[in-house]
């Protein structure tokens, strides 16, 4: 199949040229355009049957295909001659229906019916007649949007979120219906409310819902609970594994088997400290994110530095103050950010104080305390144990989601930490540290436009890197938010005046909203503030603000090192620059 190439390089297919847009997004995904639900779902449907060279993932949204591919070279290959079937007019359905009872007691449903002009019973009548299809996952596990032909229901989001929306709570936005699964944020309309089990972790799948599923709303006047519906109730939270110390199984996948024991006690676990592992790959269809690691690259080498494999679970520390003593023999290796790290064992003659050298093996004998400080360089460290940590493993991994509330709970002074396995072949040779944001300067990052760049004026682009920003105090694994740096006293260089608005660098050229589309991490968001947010490990599966870019793949994990305060410019790369072997630029002083 030929393609055509539009000036600004992406690719659309000559046989579907009014209906297929081919855009890249970032080095390693694809993402296709097809300007309905209708077809986004029928090509999700022709990749899942017929998966492209290197295809890992696929996540439909409201009118386009991500796809994610294992190398660049194989995301290149699909841009330039992608396989697109021909255009649907059906949504796919498979014909399994799930029915969920509803009482109709919504916040928002009087506003609802005042904007359609319609009754309350009229909006409950459209709601609960006919089928409605799972059409893609939204932000959160268990959350689907629902898709209708027929949808009498079209009204806006609410003009401000709510801080707070209760779990079972049913919504409406724009054409679509959806269920929170859990307590969250969240702008829908609310029209009613559901105790039907959305996400449990304690059935296989959990996912109550999957696209394709039928649902069907029906109308009552009390909610039975899910034990008298004859469906299992949730585990009581007596009943949920503490975060760290001993290995349990979800039911997704069995925890490795520990050796029996305790070999590390948390006397204070710091301001955040996580478990961690190679993440969720493969779970977008149930709203589940990768997660992992925020800085990979650092996690594989504290587990190869003790002869563990990359996919081993480590503790994830966010600022130092961790604080561990050993019950046993165990031998760990620090990586990450330049966290000074002390051996003290109050024991010995003389008491024993040793600073530990980041990036090499070290030894742990029992009663000896292993403290980290404040980082002088970064913000996360990696601990690695020999034989890799046990932990619970919820929706087949063991790394904590914080957005999405998967994996165990932070490490909390007392957990007692449980070693996987008993042995494996340490491996002493470091190699060259991995780079971190150097204090006193202005840190360059890579990006790729894209692709939603031209949802912004031309001169946005040139503004977005021309301009120093900050990130904010209010970053977490979710994503690095960034904010226009002040103006420094002399008038550097490439910093905007002092009364400059974030809207007025990045300006909208397409104002209307714009319908959620998936993710990735490096994603560039901006929302109406004009204030940027980069996507990291915890991201939400699908979005609904324009990503004006995406962070290299090798430059992602200098963000999740960058502490609240550090200032950064982008460099925007083209597609034939971007190689991902490029040697970094160098970072230019303040």
């Amino acid at each position: 199949m030929t393609t055509a190439h539009t000036p600004s390089g992406r690719t659309a297919s000559k046989r579907d040229a009014t209906i297929y847009t081919v855009k890249p997004f970032g080095l390693l995904a694809v993402m296709v355009d097809c300007r309905t639900l209708e077809n986004a779902l029928h090509l999700h449907g022709h990749l899942q049957q017929h998966p492209a060279a290197g295809q890992t993932e696929l996540v439909p949204a409201a009118q386009t295909v991500l796809v994610r591919f294992e190398t660049a070279r194989q995301a290149a290959d699909f841009l330039a001659a992608p396989d697109l079937p021909q255009a649907s007019g059906d949504v796919r359905t498979h014909g399994r229906t799930v029915t969920i009872p509803v009482i109709y007691d919504g916040q928002d449903l009087t506003d609802v019916a005042a904007h359609l002009g319609m009754s309350e019973q009229a909006v409950i009548y459209a709601h609960t007649t006919g089928h409605w299809s799972v059409a893609f996952a939204g932000f959160a596990p268990g959350f689907f949007y629902l898709h209708r032909h027929d949808n009498v229901l079209d009204v806006p989001r609410r003009p401000t979120p709510r801080t707070s929306v209760p779990a079972g709570a049913v919504g409406l936005a724009g054409d679509f219906s959806g269920i929170y699964p859990r307590t969250s944020p969240g702008g829908w309309q609310l029209i009613g409310r559901t105790n039907a089990p959305l996400w449990d972790l304690t059935q296989n799948p959990p996912a109550l819902l999957e696209p394709g599923m039928q649902v069907q709303f029906k109308a009552v006047r009390e909610l039975i609970s899910a034990g008298q519906a004859g469906v299992p109730d949730a585990p009581t939270p007596a009943q949920q594994p503490r975060a760290g110390s001993r290995p349990a199984s979800s039911g997704q996948a069995d925890a490795p088997a520990a050796v029996p024991g305790e070999v590390l006690e948390v006397k204070s676990p710091g301001l955040l400290t996580l478990f961690q592992d190679s993440g969720r790959a493969g779970l977008t269809h149930w709203g589940v994110s990768p997660s992992g690691p925020a800085d990979r690259e650092a996690a594989a080498e504290a587990n190869r530095l003790v002869g563990n494999s990359a996919e081993d679970t480590v503790l994830e520390n966010l600022a130092g103050g961790l604080k561990l003593t050993a019950l046993t023999d165990v031998e760990l290796a620090l990586t990450g950010a330049d966290t000074p790290a002390t051996l003290t064992d109050p024991a010995q003659e003389p008491p024993l104080n040793l600073a530990v050298r980041p990036s090499t093996p070290f030894a742990l004998m029992p009663g000896q305390t292993l403290t980290l400080g404040a980082p002088a360089r970064g913000l996360r460290s990696y601990l690695a144990l020999r034989g890799g940590f046990a932990a619970p493993h919820e929706a087949t991994s063991a790394s904590r989601d914080t957005l999405a509330g998967l994996g165990p709970k932070p490490l909390a002074a007392g957990d007692r930490l449980v070693r996987a396995r008993a042995s494996s072949a340490v491996v002493a040779h470091p190699v060259p540290v991995l780079p971190l944001p150097e204090p006193g300067t202005v840190l360059e990052v890579r990006a790729l436009p894209g692709p939603r760049d031209d949802w912004f004026t031309p001169e946005s682009l040139g503004r977005f890197a021309e301009v120093t920003w900050e990130v904010s105090q209010s970053s977490d694994r979710i994503g690095v938010r960034l904010l226009l740096a002040d103006t420094p006293a002399d008038g550097g260089a490439g910093t905007p005046p002092t009364n400059i608005q974030p809207t007025d660098v990045l300006t909208r050229a397409i104002t209307r909203e714009l319908p959620s589309e998936g993710m990735v991490a490096g994603a560039i968001q901006v929302p109406p503030s004009g204030e940027p947010v980069v996507f990291l490990a915890d991201h939400p599966v699908t979005g609904g603000y324009p990503v004006i870019a995406t962070v290299h793949p090798a430059d992602l994990r200098l963000l999740a090192q960058a502490p609240p305060g550090t200032r950064l410019r982008f460099d925007l790369l083209t597609f034939p620059d971007s190689t991902p072997d490029r040697p970094r630029p160098s970072e230019t002083k303040k």
